[in-house]
């Protein structure tokens, strides 16, 4: 059952991931990321000769293979982000649920059978979504250098559904379940309550960035990048987006560092901050308590 339930998730996930592609490819700084019907309707279409696709063309993944990464009529080659966004879409769709069982224990037998608790699905269900969101966000601001306000703003709702659900289930979970450090949120924290906790995480991460961006005049980061340190301040909470957000300015400085370094960006040439503040807060939601077990035990605590 467990089994079959992840590759159905997954296959949904790939349909979601052509979905995906069509809102990023189409999408146009001045539009709403969720755009209308006119704009994302329409029959799908090779962008290099306007040649239309046939069903067997549209197939997640499949396709792509199946033409060996070009278009059938004018055989130009494909982008390689329709396959990615596919296949990450999918994971996404198979993954989380069982990375979220696994960090709250919750039983994936249980789980799979549809007899858990209501809030089990619910968690789940806004993880898949934060992931999806964190997809589109980074596609786009690799693309545009800018972060939708349609997605910072999902994003912060999510948050609040988190938070809201984590305060209202907090006695069945274990103390400091809702960090993804863990225990080591004790050294930090001076209260251990969730709510308040995700509110400092709140200000605390937005703020940061609104002084960065006032100590910089707006040339290191963007209005985007700090509402989306709101929206992960809500979703982290404190300490984790302290660790997010160290993070990724040390995946930004070795990535950026070495572009400058092998040529392939000038010193003062923009680069997309979005994707490296994601990356740390997957590095933080899925090594984050692996990540401070080490370094504490350097100094042998």
């Amino acid at each position: 059952m467990v089994v079959v339930s992840i590759f159905l998730l997954f296959i949904f996930g790939l349909l979601l991931g052509s979905f995906f592609n069509v809102i990023t490819i189409r999408y146009k700084p001045d539009d709403s990321v969720f755009m209308d019907l006119k704009t994302i309707g329409g029959r799908s279409h090779c962008i290099s000769c306007s040649h239309q696709l046939r069903w067997f063309e549209l197939l997640p993944l499949v396709s792509f293979f199946f033409l060996r990464g070009r278009c059938r009529n004018c055989k130009q080659k494909l982008s390689l982000q329709y396959p990615l966004v596919e296949f990450l879409t999918g994971s996404i769709f198979a993954g989380i649920p069982l990375f979220i069982n696994y960090f709250f224990h919750f039983s994936n037998t249980v789980f799979f059978s549809f007899t858990a608790p209501w809030w089990q699905y619910v968690i789940s269900i806004i993880w898949v979504l934060i992931f999806c969101i964190f997809l589109l966000m980074v596609i786009v601001d690799l693309k545009h250098f800018i972060i939708p306000n349609g997605l910072n703003l999902s994003l912060g709702i999510l948050g609040l559904c988190y938070v809201a659900i984590l305060y209202t289930v907090q006695d069945t979970l274990p103390l400091f379940y809702d960090s993804f450090i863990r225990h080591y949120a004790m050294m930090f924290s001076f209260v251990q309550n969730i709510a308040i906790s995700h509110a400092v995480g709140f200000f605390v991460g937005g703020i940061f960035f609104v002084l960065l961006v006032l100590i910089t005049f707006g040339r290191g980061i963007g209005i985007g990048d700090v509402k989306l340190a709101f929206a992960l301040g809500i979703l982290l909470g404190w300490p984790d987006i302290l660790l997010a957000t160290m993070l990724s300015f040390i995946i930004g400085g070795i990535i950026s560092g070495g572009f400058v370094l092998f040529g392939k960006k000038h010193l003062k040439e923009r680069v997309p901050f979005a994707p490296f503040f994601i990356a740390g807060v997957c590095l933080v939601v899925f090594f984050g308590h692996t990540i401070m077990r080490g370094y504490f035990s350097i100094f042998g605590l």
